[in-house]
């Protein structure tokens, strides 16, 4: 099992966490095997949402071939790419499938909270949501609510 910053683990804490809250989960990315497209799509009566999952990077390297490596890239700088990417796809969402709300769903940390006061005005102003999830499956996001 990985731990609990990787993204398959905060797909499915997301996922469990919309079931919970009434919503239908239309679909997930198969996360391990780095699928393409939307990471999870879902409604709950007439709100449809659409979210990009992100895990937070780690020091090492997953293959076992490098697994005593450690990575060149700090965690940090890897997390801000991670972050934009995230938000290029939460746009993208926005502008392919607008009936849809956009989320960027990511591990609550303190590097991914700086990333998102750094960035709040625009990602409102286009209508993107960030919810930093925890392990327990509660969140902060001030701009969306699961249950609205």
């Amino acid at each position: 099992m990985k731990p609990w910053p990787w993204e398959g683990n905060v797909q499915d804490v997301f996922a469990a966490m919309l079931i919970r809250h009434d919503w239908e989960v239309e679909s997930l990315a198969d996360t391990a095997s780095k699928a393409r497209g939307v990471d999870v799509l879902a409604r709950r009566g007439e709100r449809l949402l659409g979210a990009e999952v992100k895990g937070y990077p780690s020091t090492g390297y997953e293959d076992p071939a490098r697994a005593h490596e450690t990575k060149r890239s700090s965690p940090g700088g890897q997390a801000r790419t991670w972050f934009a990417k995230g938000v290029l796809a939460a746009l993208m969402l926005r502008e392919e499938q607008p009936e849809r709300e956009s989320l960027l769903v990511l591990p609550d940390t303190q590097r991914y909270r700086d990333l998102l006061a750094a960035t709040t005005t625009g990602l409102e102003a286009a209508q993107v949501h960030v919810v930093l999830l925890r392990e327990d499956g509660t969140y902060d996001c001030p701009t969306w609510n699961v249950d609205a």
